[in-house]
């Protein structure tokens, strides 16, 4: 039963009282000098308000209930929140270059000891916070030597990406999926630097790089153990791209 028929109930027993409230009063009035029968009106009476003020109890019983159900149904979500957050998974990061245009991650899950363990972790590369969809495609033209959406959203808009189609990583770099990872156990992931997208004219491998300079590694996690799932985003820092000087 939804607030506003509970309002409607309560006015309803509130007109039906006060409509046995006047009747009884000018059947009394109208009796006044018949003795004989104002007992019997004044028992119908009672019995009237009586019959009222029962359903009206029974109706606050009721919403009573309810509120009391919807309150204990606020609180277990609370409180399983409350357990989830707990739980979330924790990981430390380490990244180390591996010459001039590699490295490698190691994902650590290092806590809470209480989560055990994660049925399956899934990390996605971010792109950074740009819009790199060409100008013609944002006022609906067509270019048929630019590249598609599908090469723009394919394309990773960061310092880093994943080693295609090594460690369970995707052809593109994008993302991968790896199971059963324990609590104070790691794996190891390969990465490459990026390279600007072919139809980049004029761009080289330094020129992207310098752009992405101080820009961290972006990672999205989805976290599974049961039904359970976080997810949420870390960030790495990024190593200096140009190689040692001698």
């Amino acid at each position: 039963m939804t607030d506003t028929d509970r309002r409607r109930r309560r006015r309803l027993l509130l007109v039906l009282a006060l409509l046995a409230t006047v009747s009884g009063l000018v059947v009394l009035i109208a009796l006044d000098r018949l003795d004989e029968g104002r007992a019997s009106v004044i028992a119908a009476f009672l019995g009237v308000a009586a019959a009222a003020a029962a359903w009206e109890a029974t109706g606050r019983a009721s919403d009573t209930a309810e509120e009391s159900r919807r309150t204990a149904e606020i609180m277990a979500r609370i409180e399983r929140d409350r357990w989830l957050s707990e739980l979330t998974p924790q990981f430390e990061f380490t990244l180390t270059k591996e010459g001039d245009t590699a490295a490698k991650l190691l994902v650590h899950l290092a806590g809470p000891d209480a989560l055990g363990h994660l049925d399956s972790v899934t990390i996605r590369i971010g792109d950074d916070d740009y819009d790199h969809t060409p100008t013609q495609q944002q006022l609906g033209y067509t270019n048929p030597n630019g590249p598609s959406p599908e090469e723009i959203a394919a394309h990773i808009w960061g310092p880093f990406r994943l080693r295609p189609r090594i460690d369970e990583a995707d052809e593109h770099g994008r993302e991968l999926t790896f199971t059963n990872l324990h609590v104070g156990r790691g794996r190891p992931l390969a990465l490459d630097r990026t390279m600007p997208g072919p139809w980049m004219e004029g761009r080289t491998y330094d020129s992207w790089q310098r752009d992405y300079e101080g820009h961290p590694l972006r990672l999205r996690f989805i976290c599974r153990r049961g039904e359970e799932t976080w997810q949420f985003a870390r960030t790495v820092d990024n190593p200096d791209w140009r190689p040692a000087r001698p």
